[in-house]
């Protein structure tokens, strides 16, 4: 389940350890066998904080990892296959508790963003953003492309919630 994790961040919500998970329903077949999943865990909150421990969780796609006959002829709906080659954000979530209302540079999702694009696991965002995916892109940096398509489903944050409550429930993290 955990792949690796990162140097841990003082955030406001308290010490934050950004963790490589494998998703197994994902499976080895289709674009998300060449996409991973990064976890935000609040290994130790502040006091006043009151949300989950698993906080955030982003998808990232590896175009480096696809076969090569996939990244010379893409289909036209998998941007991050565009050249170049560079990690691209598929999906963010944060829950509720893990945002923030202050500035956006001190937001702990931010502060994650940027630890993924510092270490060089996330470069470039997707192409389709919604408005606040655009605004947590410009905090976090990275290569940011035009939008092509506003995305404003909530699909995402349902399984993401989902995702998050079921792996709060797995002993992997509650060490670290």
């Amino acid at each position: 389940m955990l792949q690796a994790q990162l140097a841990p961040l003082a955030t406001a919500v308290g010490q934050v350890v950004v963790c490589e998970i494998d998703i197994p329903e994902w499976g080895a077949t289709g674009p998300d066998r060449y996409t991973h999943a990064y976890v935000a865990v609040i290994t130790q909150p502040t006091p006043l904080y009151e949300g989950a421990r698993l906080g955030m969780i982003i998808k990232v796609h590896d175009p480096r990892k696809a076969p090569e006959a996939l990244r010379e002829d893409p289909p036209p709906s998998a941007t991050w296959l565009r050249a170049p080659l560079k990690p691209t954000v598929a999906d963010v979530y944060a829950r509720q508790s893990f945002r923030m209302s202050d500035a956006p540079e001190g937001r702990p999702a931010v502060q994650v963003g940027r630890q993924l694009v510092h270490e060089g696991l996330l470069l470039r965002h997707s192409t389709a953003r919604s408005k606040k995916g655009s605004a947590w892109a410009e905090a976090v940096g990275g290569d940011i492309p035009p939008v092509e398509e506003d995305v404003t489903s909530k699909s995402f944050g349902v399984w993401a919630e989902r995702e998050l409550d079921r792996l709060e429930q797995q002993p992997w993290w509650q060490h670290l």
